[in-house]
C-alpha cells in the first residue's frame, strides 16, 4: 500500500496524505521541505528557523511520529518495538535513523575539530564511538549500497587526480569501523 494525495503547503508548514482511505495531515513549526520516501516507507519532513535543519521528522504512512531529531535540544527519540526510546547528545549536528541496519548513528562535536559518530542499537544501547580517519573530517550521513555511510572530506591532502575530494565511508553498524568506499558528489 502507498501513499495517495501527498501535498506540502509551505505556506501553512502542512503536510497531509491518504493511506488506507484516511486522510493523515500534520503541522510543524518552522517547516520548510517534505518529501515521500516510497523506498523506506515514510513521510520526510525538516523544519528549523531561517531554512536550518533543526528538526527532522519521519513519519510513518499513518501518520505516527517514528523518527525525531531535533538538533537544537539535543534530543533525538524513535519507536522501537511499540515503545518510545529517546536519547540526549550534546553538540548534536546530524542524527538519522537506519532500520534494515537496527541503528541509530549521530555526529556531534563542540567545534570542527572535535567531531565524532556514535553509534545506538534500536533499544538505546551505544554501541561504538569514533572520530573521523586520519585525514578527514565528517560532512553529513548517507548510505552507499544501502549501507549507512558517511560523507567526508579529505581536503587538500586527499584530492584525487580531478581535484575531488569527498568520499563516502561505509559504518560497520557493530564496531563503527569505517571503509573508504566511492566519490561522493
Amino acid at each position: 500500500m502507498t501513499v495517495e494525495n501527498f501535498v506540502w503547503d509551505s505556506q501553512n508548514q502542512s503536510v497531509s496524505w491518504i493511506y488506507n482511505g484516511k486522510v493523515i495531515k500534520e503541522t510543524f513549526e518552522n517547516a520548510y521541505f517534505a518529501s515521500v520516501d516510497l523506498q523506506k516507507n515514510y513521510v520526510y519532513v525538516e523544519a528549523g528557523q531561517n531554512y536550518s535543519r533543526d528538526q527532522v521528522y519521519n513519519l510513518s504512512f499513518e501518520g505516527k511520529r517514528i523518527f525525531i531529531f531535533d538538533k537544537v535540544s539535543g534530543k533525538i527519540s524513535w519507536i522501537h518495538q511499540n515503545q518510545l526510546v529517546e536519547i540526549h547528545c550534546k553538540n548534536t549536528l546530524n542524527a538519522q535513523i537506519y532500520i534494515e541496519q537496527n541503528v541509530i548513528i549521530i555526529i556531534t562535536g563542540p567545534n570542527q575539530t572535535a567531531i565524532n559518530i556514535k553509534g545506538f542499537t534500536l533499544d538505546g544501547r551505544l554501541v561504538f564511538e569514533k572520530e573521523p580517519p586520519k585525514g578527514y573530517k565528517f560532512m553529513y550521513l548517507s548510505n552507499y549500497k544501502n549501507q549507512p555511510s558517511i560523507v567526508c572530506d579529505g581536503g587538500e591532502n586527499n584530492v584525487d587526480d580531478y581535484g575531488r575530494s569527498r568520499w563516502h565511508f561505509v559504518i560497520n553498524v557493530n564496531t563503527g569501523d569505517m571503509t573508504k568506499e566511492n566519490l561522493a558528489y
